[in-house]
């Protein structure tokens, strides 16, 4: 781990999801061979290696444009002054995504991933890659002028205007006036058919002979299978409730060491009226309407500490299920929330691999020898009393004669400096000792005297 206030954070690409390309780096040698335009930012040390300048936003344009072009034949633009998406980051959201609606196929036949993007941006960057990469088809909504218009020539640009539908919404508008509009609704019916056309074979048809008893066995199929419009929404919210918090952030994280790259993107692109949870919170109320059109919410969260109220306002609904994952990539982490109110959908089920790494058990086993004098469940009494005294807290799950099992969840670190912690007590205590013979002595003393 690099030195605090040096070096940073560590990396994390360890953790990124299996299917992300970008768990290995791009190489840069080979970008700047390809395309002039990103070669104009490089620079060369002695031995050859390629070096971007990352402080520089017209570089991190190339560098995206390009990878974008070469990774997945996109070509996409992006106007100055707007927020350059990272890939890694967008590619572990997308996968992390089609990880739940593999799950959500296996309990609906009818799950065709229609999506929803809110606040898509001037790359429009998650509908590309989502109607590129997995075949998605995408309504997007977009406030600002600028990002609007961008967002239209990029689909234009990439002949997507079959898969991606882009809407221009007020700014407080998020999904309730966009779901209920007849012209989205419209616009979705249209994918739905071209989706419902793709999966069925050329050439087949509906027999015009079914008999009563075929009949019954489709309608209820029709009645077990839901029929929901949308089968996700997706959303990257502006982080900060004003240019006072990007600033507080910044000085807040000195001690991590410089950041590698520039931020980028307007104000209108990070910043809204009360910050990320004010925006999902509207997000998770509007949901609760709209049960009944969207199979799977989702949004990302850009501050770890908004998570705990989050899972506050998630909880005022009632969802049948949630998720939480973790998105790593580089030094940067992000967090993922899912929701949804389909009882059979146990979106739990799907981790990340930090989750996955993160949820081992740690195990404790009694020799057999010690079983004559010592119980299991003695033993436990024991181990819960050290872990009361650290302040951790303790949910039991299993509890028999031969096996305790326990989940155990420290909201501090209370286990460091035991020994420093150890010596102050006593010493306390040597103080408040020789404090209670000075004032018996002193009580006596003038018992006596008197």
């Amino acid at each position: 781990m690099a030195a605090k206030g040096k070096g940073g954070p560590p990396k994390l690409n360890q953790f990124m999801h299996p299917r992300n390309p970008y768990r290995t780096p791009p190489s840069f040698k080979k970008l700047a061979m390809q395309y002039p335009e990103f070669r104009a930012h490089c620079t060369y040390d002695l031995s050859g290696k390629v070096h971007l300048d990352f402080k520089n936003c017209d570089a991190l344009r190339a560098l995206t444009t390009c990878l974008l072009d070469q990774d997945f034949g996109l070509k996409v633009d992006i106007p100055d002054g707007r927020l350059v998406p990272t890939l890694p980051l967008r590619l572990n959201y997308l996968l992390w995504l089609d990880d739940l609606m593999t799950l959500a196929a296996k309990t609906d036949q009818k799950c065709t991933r229609i999506g929803v993007d809110i606040g898509t941006g001037s790359a429009c960057i998650y509908p590309l890659l989502a109607a590129k990469q997995f075949g998605w088809s995408m309504l997007c909504t977009e406030a600002d002028e600028v990002s609007y218009e961008s967002a239209v020539n990029n689909v234009k640009k990439n002949s997507m205007q079959d898969e991606i539908f882009i809407k221009k919404v007020q700014e407080n508008i998020i999904l309730k006036d966009v779901l209920d509009d007849e012209t989205s609704l419209a616009e979705i019916t249209a994918l739905q058919a071209k989706e419902e056309s793709v999966d069925k074979p050329q050439g087949t048809q509906d027999s015009p002979c079914k008999t009563e008893m075929e009949q019954e066995t489709n309608d209820k199929k029709g009645i077990e299978s839901s029929n929901y419009i949308f089968d996700f929404t997706m959303c990257n919210p502006p982080f900060f409730g004003s240019e006072e918090d990007i600033h507080t952030m910044n000085k807040s994280k000195k001690d991590r060491g410089e950041p590698v790259s520039v931020p980028t993107g307007a104000v209108q692109e990070i910043v809204t009226s009360g910050g990320e949870v004010s925006f999902i919170t509207q997000m998770i109320e509007e949901s609760s309407h709209l049960k009944d059109k969207v199979r799977i919410f989702t949004t990302l969260i850009g501050t770890k500490a908004d998570i705990k109220k989050v899972k506050q306002v998630l909880a005022t609904v009632s969802p049948a299920h949630s998720s939480f994952t973790e998105f790593c990539q580089g030094r940067t982490m992000r967090w993922g929330l899912a929701w949804t109110f389909d009882p059979k959908l146990q979106l739990n089920q799907i981790m990340s691999k930090k989750q996955m790494a993160n949820t081992k058990p740690m195990v404790m086993l009694m020799p057999r020898s010690l079983l004559t004098a010592y119980s299991v469940p003695a033993a436990w009494r024991m181990v819960a009393k050290w872990l009361h005294y650290l302040k951790v807290k303790v949910r039991v799950f299993k509890n028999t004669k031969y096996f305790v099992g326990a989940h155990v969840k420290a909201y501090k670190p209370t286990w460091l400096h035991q020994r420093r912690k150890k010596r102050e007590l006593d010493r306390r205590n040597k103080v408040n000792a020789g404090h209670t013979w000075y004032f018996w002595y002193l009580w006596c003393h003038f018992h006596f005297s008197l």
